[in-house]
Order: C-alpha cells, then sequence, then structure tokens
C-alpha cells in the first residue's frame, strides 16, 4: 500500500547542533578543503585515527607534501625597454607578487613550491630546468612568461623536454599574442592560462590540488564477493573492489548506534516536510551514513560506490540515499549502482571546483526539446560546501516506496554544467540553465526520482542527442575551467552531445 504519512515537520534548521565536531576537515585530511559539514559525526565515533587513515596521501608518502617546481621565463635584466610589456613594468615587484599569490595559495591547499632562483632566458635553459625537474619527479611544473618575445623559446625548450610531465604556463597579459599560443592549443599535459588577472595563479594551484586529490583517492567499489585493487590511468585513483555483504554485515551492526539517532534527529530537524517516511526508517538511513563512513575507515577509502538496489531488492539494506547526500556535502562522494565513472566525475565536482554535483538518470523531453534528470538521492551544498543548504523534504525512495529518500529543491533559472567521465581518460560536458523542478506524486502521472529536473543544454539541437547515464549536475557555467584541466590533466574532452567541449 502506498504510504502517505505527511508529518507536515518545517523547520529553519539545517545543522546538526549536537555532532557537528567530526567534520569534513577530518575526515578528508590533507586531501580535504576548508570547510565544515552540517551533519557530521562527533570524533567519539571513529577517534583520531580517520584522519590519519582517510587522509593519508598515498602517493607522495605519509606527511610529505606534492612539490609543484616554478621557474620565470625572461630576459635577465632589471627593465625593459619598448616592447611588452613595456618599460611600465616593474620586473622585480611584479615577480614578487606572482610568488605571493603562489605561495598563499600552495600553503592553503597542502602544496610545497621549489621556486628557482634564475629566470629561464633560453631555449636551451628551458631544456635543461626540464631535465632538472623530471629527475626530480615532481607532481607537476609552472612556467612565468614575464616578456612577450624573449620568455617563449625556454617555455618551448622545456615543453619539448619534459615528457609527460603536467605543466601549467602562466603568460599575464602584456606578454603574449595569438601566435604565442598556437602550438600549445592541443600538445597534451599542458595548459596555458592567459589573462589580466594575475589571481589566475591561485586557480592553478587548485588545478595542481584537484589532480593530486584524485591521484590519492581510494574508491571503495561494493558488488559481487570479491576483493581486489586496481590503479585508473591516467587519474591514479585506486579502487578497492569488495564484497557486498561486506557492507550489509557493518549495517547490521549499527543496530544501537547512538549516534545515528543524532544524525536522524537532524535530518528530521532539517527537513522542510516528511511525506513518506516514519522514524524507523529514518533511523535506518542515518544508520547507513555509519555504516559507509566505518568501511570507509576500515578500507583507507575516502568515497564510495555500491550497488546499492541490489540490497534493496533484496530487502537486505535500506537504500542508502540520505548517506550519500550526506558524504557528498562533506567533499567526497557515495555513488549509486557501483557506478565508478559517475563517482569520478562526483569527485573532480568537489576537488576541482569546490561543490558537490547531483548524479542522475538522464531523460530528453521530447515536446520542449530540453533535458530532464531525476535521482533519489542529491546533495543540498550545490552552492559550495561553507554555503548555505537547498531546501529538501524527507521522501521515500521512489523505485522501492521504503526508506529515506531526500528530495532537493534546485535553484530555477540556475546556470549549471553538465559532466559525465565516459571512461578515466575522457570527460563530456554541457553548460545550461534549470527550469524547473519536476514533482512526483502517487496520483500525479509522474514517475521517476525524488529530485528531478527539466534544463536547456546549450550546443544541441535534439535532445535526444545528449550521451552518457548518471550525469552529474554543477551549479555554475565550468565549461572553460575543465577545458583546461582535461588538457593540462591529459584527459579527452568532448561536448555532451559530441564534438569539441
Amino acid at each position: 500500500m502506498k504510504r502517505q504519512r505527511g508529518h507536515g515537520q518545517h523547520s529553519s534548521c539545517s545543522s546538526c547542533c549536537s555532532c557537528e565536531h567530526y567534520g569534513r576537515r577530518a575526515f578528508l585530511g590533507r586531501l580535504g578543503a576548508a570547510g565544515g559539514s552540517a551533519l557530521a559525526l562527533k570524533m567519539g565515533l571513529f577517534g583520531a585515527a580517520t584522519a590519519e587513515v582517510l587522509g593519508a596521501a598515498r602517493a607522495a608518502g605519509a606527511g610529505e607534501k606534492p612539490v609543484i617546481r616554478v621557474a620565470f621565463s625572461r630576459e635577465d635584466v632589471e627593465s625593459y625597454f619598448m616592447g611588452w610589456p613595456g618599460a611600465a613594468y616593474d620586473i622585480a615587484a611584479s615577480q614578487q607578487r606572482y610568488i605571493e599569490i603562489m605561495k598563499g595559495a600552495a600553503e592553503r591547499l597542502g602544496l610545497a613550491l621549489d621556486i628557482t632562483g634564475e629566470p629561464l632566458t633560453t631555449a636551451e635553459e628551458g631544456e635543461a630546468f626540464a631535465a632538472e625537474t623530471v629527475e626530480k619527479e615532481p607532481l607537476g611544473a609552472l612556467l612565468v612568461v614575464t616578456s612577450l618575445n624573449t620568455g617563449w623559446p625556454a617555455v618551448q625548450g622545456f615543453l619539448e623536454n619534459r615528457g609527460e610531465l603536467p605543466t601549467l604556463v602562466f603568460a599575464p597579459q602584456g606578454m603574449q599574442f595569438t601566435p604565442h599560443l598556437q602550438p600549445y592549443r592541443t600538445m597534451p599535459r599542458v595548459f596555458v592560462g592567459t589573462t589580466q588577472h594575475v589571481e589566475w595563479l591561485e586557480t592553478a594551484m587548485g588545478m595542481f590540488q584537484a589532480m593530486w586529490r584524485m591521484k590519492s583517492t581510494r574508491m571503495a567499489t561494493i558488488a559481487g564477493d570479491e576483493e581486489r585493487e586496481e590503479t585508473l590511468a591516467p587519474l591514479g585513483t585506486v579502487l578497492h573492489h569488495m564484497p557486498l555483504a561486506y557492507f550489509a554485515e557493518l549495517y547490521d551492526g549499527t543496530a544501537d548506534c547512538a549516534e545515528a539517532e543524532e544524525i536522524a534527529a537532524a535530518y528530521t530537524r532539517g527537513a522542510e516536510d516528511i511525506v513518506e517516511p516514519d522514524q524507523a526508517e529514518i533511523l535506518e538511513a542515518a544508520r547507513t551514513y555509519v555504516a559507509n563512513r566505518q568501511l570507509m575507515e576500515a578500507k583507507g577509502c575516502h568515497a564510495v560506490t555500491m550497488d546499492c538496489l541490489g540490497l534493496v531488492t533484496a530487502r537486505r539494506t535500506p537504500p542508502p540515499c540520505m548517506a550519500y547526500l550526506q558524504l557528498m556535502n562533506e567533499g567526497t562522494c557515495g555513488a549509486c549502482e557501483r557506478d565508478v565513472p559517475a563517482a569520478l566525475s562526483l569527485l573532480l565536482s568537489s576537488y576541482l571546483l569546490g561543490k558537490p554535483a547531483f548524479l542522475h538518470n538522464p531523460s530528453p523531453n521530447t515536446v520542449h526539446n530540453t533535458y530532464m534528470g531525476a535521482h533519489c538521492t542529491a546533495p543540498t551544498k550545490m552552492d559550495g560546501f561553507d554555503a548555505e543548504e537547498s531546501p529538501y523534504i524527507l521522501r521515500s525512495h521512489h523505485e522501492s516506496d521504503l526508506g529515506v529518500a531526500p528530495q532537493v529543491i534546485l535553484r530555477e533559472e540556475q546556470e549549471v554544467t553538465l559532466m559525465k567521465f565516459i571512461n578515466p581518460g575522457s570527460l563530456m560536458a554541457a553548460s545550461g540553465k534549470i527550469l524547473t523542478n519536476i514533482e512526483t506524486q502517487p496520483d500525479d502521472g509522474v514517475g521517476g526520482c525524488r529530485t528531478a529536473f527539466e534544463m536547456t543544454v546549450d550546443g544541441v539541437t535534439d535532445s535526444r542527442d545528449i550521451r552518457g547515464h548518471h550525469n552529474v549536475l554543477i551549479y555554475g557555467n565550468h565549461l572553460p575551467m575543465l577545458r583546461a584541466y582535461c588538457q593540462f590533466a591529459g584527459i579527452e574532452a568532448s561536448h555532451i552531445a559530441g564534438g569539441p567541449m
């Protein structure tokens, strides 16, 4: 029988007051970014070891920071005369400003800079710096061009001799014309940033950090009965495959968990309304979060994707929809249906763009020639980890009418990005705008998952051309950043309907 309990509980409080100590910083450790978690566990549940296990920077060894090699490419003079950037450009003061921006961002993001003291003035010096840099095995290199013509030969010498080392080149306004940039449009693992905004160097540091975090992430993939590990190229992300029964056993062990009761109370307080679920089901939903966190700590993993429908179909555990909402809000991810490319997409949104994304099932709207998406879990921190939460309603999981699933109310007229890894080395994306939320009620003739939307997609003639399943929706137009990151990280980029992004 269809349940219609409609408790009508409204609250302006969307955060957990009693269990906010164990936050996103502690959970992600050095892989994390700034910000807190509204529904975070108390330190007493897992203890301080969680930060050590989950925050271990695997690729560089415990306690080490990834290193970025930095050099300036220019004439070795105290001042310029004629030609760009001009005699009015203060070389020393400008270089100091660049260094301060880079150092400040690196400190915030947990990166180490190795800045060479002497400028690179010739192609031969660029080549020598490449050899020295490759030998040191840093995470990547950043070259700052500070003279129009004499700065570029050294860049060319470096790029042609650095192998596959990921490299960013920054050439602010006054240091380049279009012909200087043409050789690097398609060069693998290189992106040249040219802008009048010198603060872009902060973005450059963020791109290095995102690449490092993808490389340092261990993801639990839960299905079947096998346990093994594999590494995904070119990202470096490690998959730790494990049996589905392992999660079910952990869930059974949370039956008397006091922290789950606190989390269930927070879910209830934060909800705009409660329609189908009762309090017992809300508590069960909180237990799935605790079980996920226990699993991630036990296996040293930072993210999870699971064959959740298999367990729900067998009525073995409830849907983990609320747990995945919270994991995404914390800056990691819980991805449905053991979809590894979708999980990688959620992680990249968090790591690179600083906000969680909404994984969803796609549907073309052939009447409006638009795109519809729906799923039973969505983050409420769509604007960013430190932003206000979106309103949500507690509903049942629509396919089973069991458990708890959030109906998150998305912002209409919001510019958004659709994105999905096709595979670990290929990503597709497009921009668009949310038109409306889609409601699903028992008798309104509309089906599908609880959080649902309709949107336009830029550059699409026929909505049936939109590729992918479990695409992710991100607030904001991030195509320029995604294009830059893909070229820098060695990932093929394309439009979600095919062709260039």
